[in-house]
């Protein structure tokens, strides 16, 4: 008979994981502490992924191949789904299932030939409802998980959660932005989310033109972007104040997209707007929207239509923008731009902004 962990002491532990630095280590925490709690021959933990509607797996240890490439299926999704592990933070063990475990083809045709008599299975919540993954345990003995047992990874499940929460991933990203003021979530799907930790803005509002931007020009995976974006003056616009330090004298914010890991599959990363120091940048609203189109592959020619310039002051312009970016020749200024952030991005398939 497997003797009860000290429960302050499974308590503490489980604060410190969720409290440690983010990274994939905590996950070989979480499944030696779940251990101690539940004498498991298997587990696995999972995100869940919208785009593909599967899920991913985070950790695993003891189930084969064959189980484990099942669980990254769409009919492990519907039988999740089906026992309610997508709406409900309540574990169920085998016994617990509404209908009988037999009839869920993951017990008759992978735990029951694997040798697995028992288990149990507890969807992961956010604090919002978010569905974010799922944890599975197995035993090849009947006698566990116990009443007591469930009860405790009931309790333990919101903490697990936490630590693999995306969104708790990205405010941490987030904070290397010391200056930020507003901040939001892109999500694959294109509705944005909440940044804990930063109020929203309306430029970063469903339907405006810099969030069809950062949806063009965001990294697709670890890695980020910076660039200008021209704001309005409170003078034209009185509604574009928000909390004070917007405006700069140049009436430019910084904005900084962060990618986040593929692994956290329904999010793009986090995009925040940090105000632009007055003087910060040489370059002026003309020249940073030519710099942007230069960057994304257009010609003196296409610039000069789009922009409604004579050729000439196109190249006037480019030649400013060398002097200002303290650069040899245009290439390396394109370099600079791109490198600093000093350029405001284009839009394809819409007019650049003159």
């Amino acid at each position: 008979m497997t003797r009860s962990p000290a429960l302050p002491d499974l308590f503490r532990e489980a604060a410190a994981i969720v409290a440690g630095p983010v990274g994939a280590d905590r996950t070989a925490q979480w499944l030696s502490l779940l251990r101690r709690v539940v004498p498991y021959d298997a587990a696995w933990l999972s995100l869940f992924d919208e785009r593909q509607q599967r899920f991913a797996e985070v950790a695993s240890t003891g189930y084969d191949d064959r189980i484990r490439n099942y669980f990254g299926t769409w009919e492990v999704v519907r039988q999740a789904e089906q026992a309610g592990l997508t709406e409900s933070p309540v574990p169920y063990r085998g016994r617990d299932l509404p209908t009988p475990a037999a009839e869920y083809p993951i017990w008759s045709d992978y735990y029951f030939p694997a040798g697995y008599r028992e288990g149990l299975a507890v969807g992961l919540f956010g604090p919002d409802r978010r569905h974010l993954g799922m944890l599975v345990l197995s035993t090849e003995g009947a006698d566990h998980p116990t009443d007591a047992e469930r009860a405790l990874i009931g309790v333990l499940a919101p903490r697990i959660a936490a630590t693999l929460d995306p969104l708790r991933s990205l405010s941490v990203l987030a904070r290397v932005v010391h200056d930020a003021e507003a901040g939001m979530v892109l999500t694959r799907v294109g509705d944005p989310l909440p940044l804990p930790g930063l109020p929203g803005h309306p430029l970063l509002a469903v339907g405006s033109t810099l969030l069809a931007v950062l949806d063009e020009h965001a990294p697709r995976g670890e890695g980020s972007v910076s660039f200008l974006w021209p704001v309005q003056s409170p003078r034209r616009r009185s509604s574009r104040r928000v909390g004070g330090r917007w405006e700069g004298r140049d009436g430019l914010l910084r904005v900084v997209v962060l990618g986040c890991a593929a692994a956290l599959a329904p999010l793009v990363g986090v995009a925040m707007l940090a105000p632009l120091p007055a003087g910060r940048c040489p370059l002026n609203l003309r020249e940073l929207v030519l710099l942007g189109l230069l960057l994304a592959g257009w010609t003196d020619e296409r610039v000069a239509v789009g922009l409604d310039l004579p050729i000439e002051a196109v190249g006037q312009a480019v030649e400013r923008s060398i002097s200002a970016l303290q650069a040899p020749d245009r290439h390396v200024a394109l370099l600079r731009a791109a490198r600093w952030g000093w350029f405001i991005p284009h839009l394809s398939g819409t007019a650049p902004m003159g």
